[in-house]
């Protein structure tokens, strides 16, 4: 990603040269003439009160004017890496997502985002102080290229060992950023799984114990990684000091040089302190930005062309309120299963079906039948490796996929509630309509909404659920997909459910698909699928009923 910026600023960069180079002469220019000063005395200066004041102003002016354009690369790289990175995971198939897993995706957005944004924060100021240096030897060398001998043997062996040193602390930063996603899964779990911490104390052992295995395994190689910063920082203080000592105990006493050759040598040092420094931090942050790029290109995330925002879309042709005509001829799918420390492979398919508008289907079938992932292939959400879908008698190309999912509305297990509800157009829907649903949903009560903003969202499961269907209704998608809905619902509205929810849906037009459990409402369904080991049966449930149930079902309605 950072080649793609680099091309995008390389004009801010390109600027930051010439820019330098004027700051390098003016900062030169100044200790020139505080140099001279020193070494010739106020009678005898070279350069008057004049130059000095000409040289600040310069200096400040372009230094001002350098700076003003950095903040302004720095904020807008930021806003670019943040957008992108958004797009991208945005972008990325659920698949291939769920295989990153959510700890990796959430460390790179929060960790490396802020690490990587630091390349370009810290390049115009490695050029500047680069530059800075470079006139401070050409400075030197014009007072005595003989003396500058020393000083550049000094300064190479300075920057060959901190550069080793560097790079000694890569594969410990490499490993700090690994452990930085574990963590992200450790906090993940303290958060979701602190009921069952709370009431087991052997589970909080064993589990806090790993937590603080992987942050100890942190702390050592962090540890190792700031004793070498501090030896680097001393390190190169120490040469710079020798240099200065060289230069007046040695070099004063036995080398005939004048006053001012020395003057300008020691203060030219003591400026280029602080230049020598930012060099150094920024190799350091370099290296770290190095390994936040890599991680984030190590991801597999899904590239996305440009950097700006993802554009409004037309949906008022791709919304459709009537329901459609789904057929799945010969589909498949595969996806990989770790049980007991092995790769198992677990298929689906081939499956041919057909779901047609103003029908309910329940698909039915035991634990890890492969019903939740037969609903994320019909909607798009899981690509096929191999079949066919149509939707109205149309075949949906690989390229129209994207088109095909807006038909669906889904709620899963680990739905995710959002507080703007939006209409079928993708405005925020009217008040009086969210309301008007909120009093059927029985949740009229204890939430409110205002320009389509609900008041909040902090419920139980069950009524986050119900808050979901709201959502459900309220995008009016084609086809309904709705899976293990009632699994938290109270019995009063698990009936509400099957015999006022779904028939509603149905009287509206809509292709409903529900899985579900509950085999004593069967009799709300068009028709019953069943599920297993992947393989899909058709089931006639007015023949499968039994008499039991069929007197359930009765009673039920009555």
């Amino acid at each position: 990603m950072y080649k793609e910026l680099y091309l995008k600023y390389k004009w801010y960069l390109l600027i930051t040269v010439p820019m330098s180079i004027l700051l390098g002469m003016a900062s030169m220019s100044v200790i020139a003439i505080i140099s001279d000063a020193i070494g010739n005395q106020l009678d005898n200066m070279k350069y008057g009160a004049e130059y000095f004041f000409s040289a600040i102003f310069i200096l400040f002016t372009v230094g001002l004017t350098n700076d003003l354009l950095v903040v302004r690369m720095a904020v807008n790289v930021s806003y670019d890496i943040q957008v992108k990175m958004i797009r991208r995971v945005i972008e990325t198939p659920l698949s291939q997502l769920e295989e990153i897993g959510l700890p990796k995706v959430i460390a790179t957005l929060t960790e490396d985002l802020n690490t990587a944004e630091k390349f370009f924060h810290v390049v115009p100021a490695l050029i500047i102080n680069i530059v800075i240096v470079i006139f401070g030897i050409a400075y030197m060398a014009y007072l005595s290229w003989q003396l500058l001998g020393i000083v550049l043997a000094f300064l190479v062996i300075m920057f060959f060992t901190i550069f080793f040193l560097l790079m000694y602390t890569k594969k410990d930063r490499v490993a700090v950023r690994e452990s930085t996603d574990a963590m992200m899964s450790h906090y993940q779990h303290v958060v979701l799984g602190i009921k069952e911490l709370t009431l087991n104390r052997f589970r909080k052992y064993f589990f806090t114990r790993k937590i603080f295995s992987t942050a100890t395994d942190m702390r050592h190689k962090n540890h190792r990684i700031f004793n070498v910063l501090a030896v680097i920082e001393q390190w190169a203080q120490l040469l710079i000091f020798a240099m200065l000592g060289i230069i007046i105990f040695v070099v004063g006493n036995y080398w005939l040089l004048s006053m001012e050759v020395v003057a300008g040598y020691v203060i030219t040092l003591l400026f280029l302190l602080e230049p020598i420094e930012v060099i150094i931090n920024s190799a350091d942050e370099l290296v770290d930005a190095k390994v936040a790029f890599n991680k984030i290109d190590s991801l597999r995330l899904a590239e996305v062309s440009g950097w700006g925002q993802l554009k409004p879309l037309k949906t008022e042709k791709d919304l459709d309120s009537s329901g459609v005509k789904l057929e799945f001829k010969n589909i498949e799918y595969s996806y990989t299963l770790e049980i007991d420390d092995k790769i198992e492979m677990f298929h689906i398919g081939p499956i041919s079906t057909q779901f047609n508008p103003g029908e309910i289907t329940l698909i039915i079938g035991g634990n890890g039948s492969g019903k939740s992932t037969l609903l994320k292939i019909l909607c798009g959400l899981y690509p096929l490796d191999s079949g066919h879908i149509y939707l109205n008698d149309k075949m949906i190309a690989s390229d129209e996929v994207e088109a095909f999912r807006n038909n669906f509305s889904i709620i899963t297990p680990d739905f995710c509630l959002f507080e703007e509800i939006i209409d079928a157009k993708g405005n925020l829907c009217d008040d009086h309509i969210i309301h008007d649903l909120l009093e059927k949903l029985k949740l009229s009560a204890v939430v409110t909404s205002k320009k389509g903003v609900l008041s909040r969202l902090d419920f139980s499961h069950g009524q986050r659920k119900r808050l979901a269907l709201l959502q459900t209704y309220c995008e009016n998608k084609s086809v309904v997909l709705l899976d293990e809905w009632a699994a938290d619902q109270d019995p009063l509205f698990k009936d509400i459910f099957y015999w006022e929810i779904l028939p509603a849906l149905k009287k509206r037009g809509k292709t409903v698909i529900v899985v579900s459990h509950d085999d004593r409402y069967f009799d709300c369904a068009d028709k019953v699928l069943k599920i297993e080991q992947g393989k899909l049966v058709d089931l006639d449930h007015h023949q499968k009923l039994t008499e039991n149930e069929c007197l359930s079902t009765k009673k039920i309605k009555e």
